[in-house]
């Protein structure tokens, strides 16, 4: 991860530190440089306002090591696919060119602008590596090495067809803990992080470590030789 500049894309200002927060940790401590963008300010949430979650946002972002933007599109709860608002975020893509990028799932059931950003950031990263693209053609294209997705809410199917990694972290649950409650006007009347951190417990279980994080693919991904294998696990159960 030395190096890797990763680019992680919420809906909402706490979303990238629920569905993804522990990978982030890990990475950052391997030395990766984290990106964190999010399209709104959750202003529309039933609790708190615009104002206390960015502030959270930002001690989330310290806290976690990373840097944050907000990018306009469209507002909470008016988050939609459209392509101007594509266009935004494939000019964020090729500006910042990360070499992993991550964005909410899309299944159905859940909150739309969860639904529409994972939608989004998949035609962004489309849209950035056409080397034609109309609206882009002041910056490079870019090409990202990995699109994942991350999960946030419970109302899945089992990652819906997509190819799913388990990813190992143990040693990062106080950590994650901690930065899911940066969140504090989320988290005081939701067990938001209950839920995370049964779900990560579940995943280790399954794979022989205490906690894990999946993410997912919509490709199949690649080892670079056998010898990777070797550090693979799989399912005990």
């Amino acid at each position: 991860m030395n190096g890797k500049r990763i680019v992680a894309v919420g809906a909402h200002p706490d979303d990238i530190e629920f569905g993804c927060g522990a990978f982030l940790l890990d990475a950052v401590d391997k030395g990766a440089l984290v990106t964190l963008v999010v399209l709104s300010k959750g202003e529309a949430g039933t609790q708190g306002d615009g104002s206390t979650r960015e502030v959270e946002a930002q001690y989330a972002a310290t806290l976690l090591g990373a840097t944050l933007h907000f990018v306009k599109a469209g507002g909470d709860t008016g988050i939609r696919v459209n392509l101007e608002a594509t266009l935004t975020l494939a000019k964020e893509i090729r500006r910042l060119q990360p070499d992993i990028l991550l964005a909410p799932t899309g299944h159905l059931n859940q909150h739309p602008d969860h639904r529409e950003a994972h939608l989004l950031v998949r035609d962004a990263h489309r849209l950035a590596r056409y080397g034609k693209t109309p609206g882009l053609e002041d910056q490079s294209p870019h090409t990202a090495q990995l699109l994942l997705f991350y999960e946030i809410s419970s109302g899945g199917n089992d990652g819906d067809g997509l190819n799913s990694i388990l990813v190992d972290v143990s040693s990062h649950v106080e950590r994650w803990k901690e930065l899911m409650e940066c969140h504090a006007s989320q988290v005081k009347n939701m067990d938001y992080i209950d839920l995370q951190l049964s779900r990560a417990r579940v995943y280790g279980i399954q794979v022989g470590v205490h906690s894990a994080q999946r993410l997912f693919s919509e490709s199949p991904l690649l080892a670079s030789s056998s010898e990777d294998l070797s550090n693979f696990k799989s399912q005990r159960f």
